[in-house]
């Protein structure tokens, strides 16, 4: 069930009175969105998670993107001298869509059509996942080792750079030419043959041999369980 996030409109417009930002239309065309954006995120009975536009509307209207996405910590002084720019604030990082891992089979050849509202959630990350960066769920079970040095159990969130090639012993996305989803797997090379690695010792199929027509759909540059109670 996507997680919701109820104050999400009233954070944008208790922004939008701090900066003296009168109207949707205006703030809209400062973020370069379409008004219907911005009135989407502003009505509450939409329960709007996130946007992508997120980072940009926290420039406009000089708030904390953390606390514009999330709630935690405080907005940034907004009654700040319009000529003073604050400086880059490189915790904030970027906001990334957590997304299906049937789009991320298809994301590749599909994430312009991709819209804001398909996300499920949206969440931050310190690292640069690229512009078309995203983040995917774990499930199941053979990406999980107790007793090694990784193990990725099943709800832990992956941050993913789709515009990375991987390097043998990378963790990846990839999806298989037969399956419509894409799968978490460990890139190996075995007799100079690509293999998708399940790292549970206990999997009963460990390795994958990659056939023509599988690709590669990222690496994943982070896995967390996200923001904890």
């Amino acid at each position: 069930m996507p997680e919701q996030n109820p104050q999400l409109a009233e954070r944008i417009r208790i922004a939008m009175e701090r900066a003296n930002t009168p109207s949707q239309s205006e703030l809209a065309r400062v973020v370069g969105v379409k008004p219907q954006a911005i009135q989407y995120l502003l009505d509450p009975k939409n329960n709007a998670t996130g946007s992508k536009h997120l980072v940009k509307i926290a420039e406009a209207l000089k708030v904390s993107a953390v606390w514009l996405a999330t709630g935690q910590g405080e907005p940034t002084d907004v009654s700040a001298p319009s000529n003073i720019e604050p400086g880059p604030d490189v915790r904030q990082g970027a906001l990334y869509p957590l997304i299906t891992w049937v789009q991320a089979g298809a994301w590749n050849g599909n994430c312009e059509a991709f819209t804001p509202y398909q996300a499920e959630h949206w969440y931050m990350s310190p690292h640069n996942l690229g512009p078309r960066g995203y983040v995917l769920r774990v499930r199941g079970d053979s990406m999980t080792n107790r007793q090694g040095r990784y193990s990725f159990p099943e709800g832990m969130l992956l941050f993913v750079n789709p515009d990375k090639d991987p390097t043998p012993g990378q963790f990846v996305i990839a999806r298989r030419e037969a399956d419509n989803e894409a799968t978490f797997k460990r890139y190996t090379v075995i007799d100079g043959k690509p293999y998708l690695e399940a790292i549970n010792p206990d999997w009963p199929h460990k390795y994958l041999e990659m056939k023509p027509g599988d690709t590669f759909s990222g690496i994943v540059v982070d896995a967390s369980f996200g923001t904890l109670p």
